[in-house]
């Protein structure tokens, strides 16, 4: 399941599990009060991209960059923060993102690398069976 995060020229997701739960959205809960700055900053970072025509293609490389080639997982940064994503290989102008943390060393940690190419296989093997639901946004009526 994928829920939205943010959608204009380019649509953000999460990867949500079939209950409805989101594992990103509940590590976004985890994070101390003292970095809310930080999540202020990230989500201003993911609001930029999504209404941009070029998304996060040309963002600067201080704040959005591949931190593993191979199987092209990219990061946000805002502070210490940082939010692993990757493109859709099935859609265009989509990105989906898998995993926040707080960065206490100079390299990404490999466990989140990790974290983020596990979920993007999963991903791509759900697209491959059809077997992904997008849930749209809740309106406020």
């Amino acid at each position: 399941m994928l829920l939205p995060i943010r959608k204009d020229f380019w649509a953000f997701y999460a990867l949500g599990n079939a209950d409805g739960s989101c594992p990103l959205l509940e590590e976004f809960g985890t994070l101390p009060q003292s970095h809310q700055a930080s999540v202020r900053r990230l989500l201003a970072i993911i609001d930029n991209a999504a209404s941009s025509l070029d998304g996060p293609r040309l963002l600067p490389k201080d704040i959005c960059h591949r931190v593993n080639d191979k199987h092209a997982i990219n990061e946000f940064i805002a502070g210490r923060l940082r939010l692993l994503w990757f493109y859709s290989p099935a859609a265009r102008k989509v990105v989906v993102c898998t995993t926040v943390f707080m960065k206490k060393s100079q390299k990404t940690p490999k466990k989140y690398i990790a974290a983020a190419i596990t979920a993007k296989e999963t991903y791509e093997k759900a697209v491959a069976g059809n077997d992904i639901t997008i849930q749209e946004d809740v309106k406020d009526e």
